[in-house]
């Protein structure tokens, strides 16, 4: 709240002319109101709390140059414009939330980078991070300059995802490797 606020109030001097105030106005009212109405749930006998979130949501539908609504609807258009205004961060969400490639919207998936080896083709897990989510399951180009198809790079005792030669399964490349699984 007092980030939007502050950022409506120097966007109105010439030093920040690219702060969009009005976007910043709106945004301070919205967290104000709604950190109002929060409170009035949690104190539902503070009846000037109440009044506050109340006013807030007037002071929106007034500062988007809409009609007054009741009291309860005021308070209602609060929440409603909060999730319209939170929705717009959609349109940079790397990805649905049931996206392909397992990433569960955020664009990131938990993979194992690295293993340990043990001898005779023995495995086991040494390190994981988040790595980039293609949006669907990746296979390995065969041509790929660093590992030269095999989707790993070898270091005495260890063995590497290769992460250079990934390619969606489902996108333009016409590889014919099967996905690789450690």
């Amino acid at each position: 709240m007092l980030d939007a606020y502050a950022w409506a109030k120097l966007g109105l001097t010439p030093r920040f002319p690219a702060v969009d105030v009005t976007s910043e106005q709106r945004l301070h009212i919205i967290t104000r109101g709604l950190l109002l109405d929060w409170a009035t749930t949690t104190a539902p006998a503070d009846n000037a709390t109440a009044a506050a979130a109340i006013n807030a949501g007037h002071a929106l539908r007034a500062f988007d140059r809409r009609s007054t609504l009741s009291d309860l609807r005021a308070r209602a258009y609060l929440l409603d414009a909060f999730r319209d205004f939170d929705d717009q961060d959609e349109d940079v969400d790397p990805h649905p939330h049931n996206c392909a490639g397992c990433c569960a919207g955020t664009g990131e998936v938990l993979t194992v980078l690295t293993w340990e080896h043990h001898g005779d083709g023995v495995y086991t897990t040494a390190h994981q991070e988040p790595i980039l989510c293609y949006g669907a399951p990746t296979t390995h180009a065969p041509d790929c300059a660093t590992c030269e198809g095999d989707g790993f790079t070898y270091t005495p005792g260890y063995r590497h995802l290769c992460l250079d030669g990934r390619i969606p399964v489902s996108g333009s490349a016409t590889s014919s490797v099967a996905p690789q699984n450690a």
